[in-house]
């Protein structure tokens, strides 16, 4: 049987820290959603994108697309689960929203 080594999680890395900054500014400036968006738009017309990226904007865009609910979009970028995790691991997402 093959023992498995699981890396130890960085709690605080500086990624991290930026979306949540992010999630503060959209829960206290909602209109910012916009921006995410726009940003969205802007790399799904990208020709050349990375596939792992493609995919973070499409699950953004479902996110958005649910309602306009920003608690739960909140939520939902800094779960845990399959969808939270692609979305932080591709911060350009939220390019614009600390300005």
């Amino acid at each position: 049987m093959i023992e498995r080594r699981n890396r130890p999680r960085r709690l605080r890395d500086t990624s991290t820290q930026y979306l949540e900054q992010v999630v503060l500014t959209l829960r206290s400036e909602p209109h910012k959603i916009s921006v995410i968006k726009s940003n969205c738009d802007y790399y799904q017309k990208q020709r050349f994108l990375k596939k792992g990226f493609q995919r973070a904007v499409e699950h953004m865009q479902w996110v958005l697309a649910v309602d306009d609910d920003i608690d739960r979009i909140c939520k939902q970028i800094m779960s845990d689960d399959y969808i939270g995790t692609r979305l932080r691991k591709y911060p350009l997402l939220f390019k614009g929203v600390n300005t």
